[in-house]
């Protein structure tokens, strides 16, 4: 029996329907998977029954009510949890204060020590380790998502929407994350998980809707498909294949080299330690870890977003050192961050005011300190057509950032920073968050980018991506580098136990 039931539901945005009349049943006790392209319609949807945005049209019916929620407090209240691809977590506040953050009082005051026993009973049922009395700045975005899902455990949800919940993981921390999801749904919890990884839907899911440009195509049991028709039915076509990194000699040539560089976060242990890296011209150098062990820190360094407590940073021969984030890249170094919202985009802004950040004073964009808007809407344009990337309404470089599904606000950045200047390009995970078919676009790009002699330090937390892709394998584990592979040598078995701090030689 349906516990959810959404029904024609429709929902446009500046003239353009992000949903069209689109149903969802969901059942107690099921993992229902919701899959699309980006810009398909999935989280608007989710967005729409949590309360965030208010259908134009159709109806929802929660557990045999007819409901409409205002506000996510009513979806809360009503035992609907969310938890979004961004996290809406306070970050100089603990643990426990995010999750008590907004509880109803039973009196004047909500008793502290009551509300950590039952957070460490949750975290403990649900293999959800987690410090109560952690600051959210000091927690790895992994970590991070297990608050944002025990928050909601903590508030009794009897349904739980997940956004690219796996985005985040490595491989081992899926594996337990779905063996959570499992258990939940053994004690009859209902579970939608947006995400665009095939294997995990194979893996997870028990039922599967699919949207593509707003509308339900196919409403699938899972045990009945299988991934080719998936995609077919995500994206209209079937996939090229894997990309396909040949082999080439290197051209010897060094473009980056860090020098003993290590970086000190306060008083507490360097969250980057004695690195030592060197990546060539024509070549992708991968960067593999758990993530929180150094390697966003490692790009802030290079970028010139963080600076450095010792050490030395060459570029193309010179040091850099001194070099701020805007001398850097007129250099050609160009970053793709891992953190879209934070440091990639100002989300209120425009699609052509995101896209020209990096070169608003330069021609053809300004002359004399006047925008050229004919340049910049050209320029931006062609990026769209390039990246496919969907835009809300009929003007969509005029439309907010905000307004583009997650993934389409990626490839706004890609595209703004992958430049032909682009010498060195700095990729923190590049395609997370992407459909299976813009993933294919984008690392397909970043071979594009190594064949042409550019410099690609690649770093992902999806191990399938870091051994596609890299003709040579970093891996780091607590701010130090445990080993260099070449292409040939990288195994996932060997990755692995670098990965768990296990130095080669040691095994």
């Amino acid at each position: 029996m349906a516990i959810l039931e959404m029904k024609n539901i429709s929902k446009s945005f500046s003239s353009s329907y992000a949903n069209e009349k689109v149903s969802l049943s969901v059942e107690k006790g099921e993992i229902h998977a919701l899959l699309g392209e980006n810009g398909a319609g999935k989280t608007t949807l989710m967005n729409i029954l949590f309360g965030i945005y208010s259908a134009d049209e159709g109806e929802i019916y929660w557990k045999d009510k007819k409901v409409q929620f205002s506000l996510p407090k009513d979806a809360i209240d009503s035992g609907i949890g969310m938890v979004h691809q961004h996290f809406s977590l306070v970050k100089k506040m603990t643990v426990l204060d995010n999750v008590i953050l907004g509880l109803k009082n039973t009196g004047l005051f909500l008793d502290r020590k009551v509300a950590e026993e039952k957070l460490i009973a949750l975290a403990k049922k649900y293999e959800l380790k987690i410090d109560p009395k952690a600051k959210i700045s000091e927690l790895s975005v992994g970590q991070q998502q297990r608050v944002e899902i025990l928050k909601a455990l903590f508030r009794d949800v009897e349904l739980l929407i997940l956004d690219e919940p796996t985005g985040v993981l490595t491989p081992k921390e899926t594996t337990k994350f779905f063996q959570v999801l499992r258990n939940l749904k053994k004690e009859g919890h209902s579970i939608i998980i947006i995400t665009h990884r095939m294997s995990e839907i194979m893996e997870i899911s028990d039922k599967v809707t699919i949207l593509r440009d707003g509308k339900k195509v196919a409403g699938l049991v899972t045990y009945e498909t299988n991934p080719e028709e998936l995609s077919n039915f995500m994206i209209g076509r079937e996939l090229e294949g894997d990309v396909v990194i040949s082999k080439k000699e290197g051209t010897g040539i060094v473009s980056l080299e860090l020098k003993n560089i290590s970086v000190k976060k306060g008083k507490k242990k360097a969250v980057l330690n004695n690195i030592n890296l060197i990546v060539n011209k024509g070549e992708i150098v991968g960067v593999a870890g758990v993530e929180g062990n150094g390697q966003k820190e490692l790009a802030e360094v290079i970028s010139g977003i963080r600076k450095h407590k010792s050490g030395e940073i060459l570029f193309q021969g010179e040091n850099i050192d001194d070099y701020n984030v805007r001398k850097r890249f007129d250099k050609g170094i160009s970053h793709i961050s891992d953190d879209r919202h934070e440091d990639g985009l100002v989300v209120d802004m425009t699609v052509s005011d995101n896209f020209i950040l990096r070169d608003y004073k330069k021609a053809p964009y300004s002359k004399n300190t006047f925008f050229n808007k004919k340049a910049i809407y050209a320029e931006t344009a062609k990026a769209i057509e390039k990246y496919r990337i969907k835009t809300s309404g009929t003007d969509g470089m005029g439309a907010p950032v905000k307004l583009l599904s997650g993934g389409n606000q990626q490839k706004v950045i890609i595209a703004r920073e992958i430049t032909q200047s682009a010498k060195l390009i700095i990729a923190n995970q590049p395609t997370r968050g992407l459909d299976i078919g813009a993933t294919e676009f984008v690392r397909k790009t970043l071979v594009e980018q190594r064949n042409i002699e550019k410099s690609v330090l690649l770093i992902s937390a999806d191990l399938e991506e870091i051994l596609m892709l890299s003709d040579r394998v970093a891996v780091m584990f607590g701010g130090e580098i445990m080993g260099i592979l070449n292409r040939e040598d990288a195994t996932v078995e060997k990755i692995g136990l670098l990965m768990g701090g296990i130095a080669k030689g040691e095994e």
